[in-house]
């Protein structure tokens, strides 16, 4: 018999919808299954509520993010405008 591929998170799609969108859907799950790390303590703890919505698991702080990363890169932008990841 012979040995097939790991499947990846897109493998339940199937032969459905092209191959190029099941790597890039692989790829942005992957991403977002990740431990990221918490604004408030520092840990890598924080992991996926709901869409947008993040909690750490040590400390317990829930807050809005991005829908598949807790920081997109326009909050990045208009945290440095505002002077606020400088200062800590």
């Amino acid at each position: 018999m012979a040995v097939s591929n790991k499947s990846s998170s897109a493998g339940r799609f199937g032969p459905r919808y092209g191959r190029r969108i099941r790597v890039k859907i692989s790829n942005i799950e992957a991403q977002m299954k990740q431990k990221h790390k918490c604004p408030q303590c520092g840990r890598k703890s924080v992991k996926r509520i709901n869409t947008a919505i993040w909690q750490c698991t040590k400390c317990e702080t829930t807050f809005a993010g991005g829908t598949y990363l807790p920081d997109t890169p326009v909050g990045r932008v208009s945290q440095k405008a505002s002077g606020k990841v400088g200062s800590e």
